[in-house]
């Protein structure tokens, strides 16, 4: 009875796990007793909520696994695909201490799955731009690196436009939808493998010293979506979703001038959404003498103007939300150039 241990805490969790509308798409099929199978029931998605398949499949199934189980993990070896959501360097350390590998594959349910994936290059160049802000820069065009994958140029052709938003084209003609410069609204780039080398040297780096081996597959980089959001557990939160909360709030709309979204993730691994909202200039003192009530003011506002964040809210703790206040250009508002849109996003 003991070798099914394992796949009945795997089907435990699967069941348990949390999920949108309650529909845990998940299912597990025993090939053999050292065998089983991951995948989806088509049957069971959510294709008009979630157009990206984000809800499907991402870390926080194998995160609820190896926290939760009653298991001696070090008997099983493990090696761990996730999909859907970033993975953070600091949940993939994680993710390590039960498994051998854990890699992330890039894909959508409109186009198609596993269309690159990380290889052990990626994973390296993605911590060592983690340490190095400058590095990342000249590579992805922002101090915090991306997501990074490799990909076969044979099967896809990935561009960008104007707005640096992806296009993909499927190049294989047993293709059963086929897709042409299909633009999923996620941020990022390509480049080739050759031309990553000159930007190492010149950084005093050495691809050899970087990773033991490694393929010549041009390099895909994700941000994720370029439609002026920040996800939290798969919900997408607007900035028109918080404007509507304070605007519909006598108190807040006289007295929140401006405000910023961010999502963290803190030292035990846990997504934060955090909400920085900053005073009108000439306010009174109402939002003050409410300052305690605030963060639970957010969290129901929210809930009610946005279905995917109420959905996911049974996922978390509210203390999770965390609301900032600060006074009028001070903290992350000071120096506004006002010539320029206000920042929403951090």
């Amino acid at each position: 009875m003991e070798r099914f241990e394992l796949w009945w805490t795997l089907l435990e969790t699967a069941i348990q796990t949390p999920s949108p509308h309650n529909v845990q798409p998940w299912r597990i099929r025993l090939v053999s007793e050292q065998e089983a199978e991951l995948y989806i029931d088509r049957n069971r998605t959510l294709p008009k909520e979630d157009t990206t398949g984000s809800f499907i499949l991402s870390a926080m199934f194998i995160r609820a696994f190896v926290d939760e189980t009653r298991l001696d993990l070090s008997r099983y070896q493990f090696d761990l695909i996730v999909g859907g959501e970033g993975l953070s360097e600091g949940l993939r350390s994680h993710l390590r201490q039960y498994a051998r590998t854990v890699i992330s594959s890039f894909g959508a349910s409109d186009l198609e799955i596993n269309i690159a994936v990380e290889t052990e290059l990626t994973i390296a160049l993605r911590r060592l731009c983690l340490k190095n802000g400058a590095l990342s820069k000249q590579l992805f065009g922002r101090d915090t690196p991306p997501m990074i994958f490799q990909y076969n140029p044979l099967d896809y052709t990935i561009e960008t436009n104007a707005e640096n938003e992806l296009l993909f084209t499927i190049g294989r003609q047993s293709g059963a939808a086929p897709k042409i410069r299909y633009n999923l609204r996620d941020a990022g780039g390509v480049f080739t493998f050759c031309s990553l080398s000159p930007v190492l040297k010149n950084n005093g780096i050495s691809l050899s010293a970087l990773v033991t081996r490694h393929s010549s597959l041009p390099l895909l980089f994700v941000y994720g979506r370029n439609d002026a959001t920040v996800a939290s557990y798969g919900a997408k939160i607007y900035p028109a979703d918080l404007e509507r909360v304070i605007d519909e709030d006598p108190v807040l709309a006289a007295e929140i001038h401006s405000f910023q979204l961010k999502v963290i993730e803190d030292d035990q691994l846990k997504n934060k959404l955090q909400i920085h909202l900053e005073l009108s200039k000439n306010r009174g003192d109402g939002l003050r003498s409410e300052i305690e009530n605030l963060q639970e003011v957010m969290v129901s506002g929210l809930i009610r103007v946005n279905q995917d964040f109420r959905e996911v809210t049974k996922m978390f703790d509210r203390s999770q939300v965390q609301v900032f206040l600060y006074e009028y250009e001070d903290g992350p508002f000071a120096g506004r150039d006002v010539r320029i849109k206000n920042k929403y996003i951090a």
